[in-house]
């Protein structure tokens, strides 16, 4: 099975030449960063890299995601972040977890061996009320509900229906993988203090957003 590794960026010109340069070739066959019209560089930094780069359609994470969904040829998809935050080391772990049968494999900071170097006190404080709320409303059953680095086979989107455009994309999926029977697990990740730059998470914005989905899909 051929895998396609998506990159969503917006203005990472500082750090998306590491994060590309650590990925395992040997473990994917294809790298797409999808460029949310950075004004910074990012997508002509990665032209020159030599890797693929595609504008995204519309605005938002969700929607680079989407985006990069429709424009790559492999069987399973890794999602990763393009902040340094997540380690490319960890891929082979994640598809290992898809050898094994799972349909997804999801890096967990906060399962036993995960720690996170880059969390704020209210970003670790908000994970763990949503992570509580995911779990008791829709049962889904996990660690850590807000870390965008995973592995899942593509045909999963052929399943389900992604409505969100930003960071609630990442709530939105999994509650909606777990509500279409998908088999999932986590294993344990150590996520990187971001090395150049600002985070993009507005703990109050794009927390209030979150909150709408989890209560949005309890009638869907």
């Amino acid at each position: 099975m051929k895998v396609s590794v998506i990159i969503p960026t917006l203005n990472e010109a500082v750090n998306i030449g590491r994060v590309l340069s650590e990925i395992p070739k040997e473990s994917v066959d294809e790298i797409l960063v999808v460029d949310g019209h950075s004004t910074d560089g990012t997508y002509e930094l990665v032209k020159k890299l030599g890797y693929d780069v595609i504008h995204q359609e519309g605005k938002g994470y969700g929607a680079a995601i989407n985006t990069g969904v429709k424009n790559v040829a492999g069987d399973i998809i890794i999602i990763m972040d393009a902040d340094d935050s997540a380690n490319p080391k960890d891929i082979p772990r994640l598809l290992s977890k898809i050898s094994e049968g799972y349909d997804v494999a999801l890096a967990s900071r906060y399962m036993n061996g995960g720690y996170s170097y880059d969390d704020t006190f209210l970003h670790y404080i908000g994970n763990k009320v949503f992570t509580l709320l995911c779990n008791k409303i829709h049962r889904v059953g996990v660690y850590d509900s807000l870390y965008a680095f995973m592995a899942l086979k593509k045909e999963i989107f052929n399943v389900i229906q992604m409505r969100s455009k930003d960071l609630e994309y990442c709530m939105e999926i999994l509650i909606k993988m777990h509500k279409a029977g998908f088999k999932m697990v986590e294993i344990p990740a150590v996520e990187r203090k971001r090395t150049y730059g600002r985070s993009k998470v507005s703990a109050l914005f794009h927390g209030l957003q979150i909150l709408w989905v989890i209560i949005r899909e309890i009638f869907e």
